[in-house]
């Protein structure tokens, strides 16, 4: 099981605490849903759970997954689930 944290992370731009009023307890439906790839828990979050569906258990692959949030194809996406399957094809 993948458990990186904010100190594997290859950026160091990200929001360290909540922005925009998102919370990071909130455990809503859109949290589900939605990535915010400029906060720094959401993104070390997302790149585990990629690494777990996955089966990957590295450090190199967790920052793969980061550096691939950034590709400017999906520049504007924040859906997970589309991030999880065009990550998953641009690997």
């Amino acid at each position: 099981m993948a458990n990186f944290t904010s100190t594997d992370l290859i950026y160091n731009d990200y929001s360290p605490t909540v922005d925009g009023g998102d919370n990071p307890k909130y455990i809503g439906v859109l949290d589900r849903k939605k990535v915010d790839k400029t906060e720094e828990y959401e993104v070390v979050y997302f790149c585990n759970q990629f690494l777990n569906k996955h089966k990957l258990t590295n450090k190199a692959s967790f920052q793969k997954v980061e550096k691939l949030l950034r590709d400017e194809e999906i520049t504007d996406v924040d859906d997970r689930e589309e991030l999880i399957k065009w990550i998953g094809k641009n690997w």
